[in-house]
């Protein structure tokens, strides 16, 4: 009866196991032009700060990060930091991953193609930038000065995903969309 018990209790274990996966996003691909046309502002810069909160109903968590910015390639915005929102994150132990959502980390170099939005926090008045095509509006800017896209698997399209290319081209590509 006991050894029945922890055969079943075992096989149920691996079984869940087995649909545990780190999965990605499968999402269609837009271009650099579709991704700035999009945008209300495009801009680069330096993460300062990331901090994850709930939302008022305890049942999502979001992330607000203070961005640096570098040089506004596209858009108005007269301030010198940003704050960008998305939802996952991690608070109190408890973590919200969202497959195709960018994340943004404390020290990164980024590209981001950006939209004004309200703020998920009731205390913060000023309006927020949520990043435009999830994952596929965030570059890492490498030490080498190369901009890489990740967190995403395109189903169709991939020849107009502009991906590990340098920092200066891409600007420029963008700059060039009327």
């Amino acid at each position: 009866m006991i050894k029945t018990f922890f055969t079943t209790v075992i096989l149920a274990v691996l079984s869940i196991c087995t649909f545990i996966t780190n999965a990605q996003a499968i999402v269609t691909g837009l271009s650099t032009e579709e991704l700035t046309k999009s945008s209300h502002a495009v801009i680069t810069g330096t993460v300062e700060d990331v901090q994850s909160y709930w939302s008022n109903d305890r049942k999502t968590i979001f992330t607000s990060a203070t961005i640096k910015l570098t040089e506004i390639i596209r858009g108005n915005i007269i301030q010198n930091t940003i704050t960008v929102e998305y939802e996952g994150g991690e608070v109190e132990g408890i973590g919200l991953k969202i497959s195709d959502m960018a994340t943004l980390n404390k020290g990164e170099k980024i590209l981001l193609f950006l939209k004004t939005a309200k703020s998920k926090r009731t205390e913060q008045k000023e309006n927020v930038f949520r990043i435009v095509g999830r994952a596929q509006g965030k570059y890492f800017i490498d030490k080498n000065g190369i901009a890489k896209k990740s967190g995403f698997t395109t189903i169709n399209r991939k020849e107009v995903i502009d991906n590990n290319i340098p920092i200066e081209t891409l600007i420029d590509r963008i700059k060039g969309v009327k």
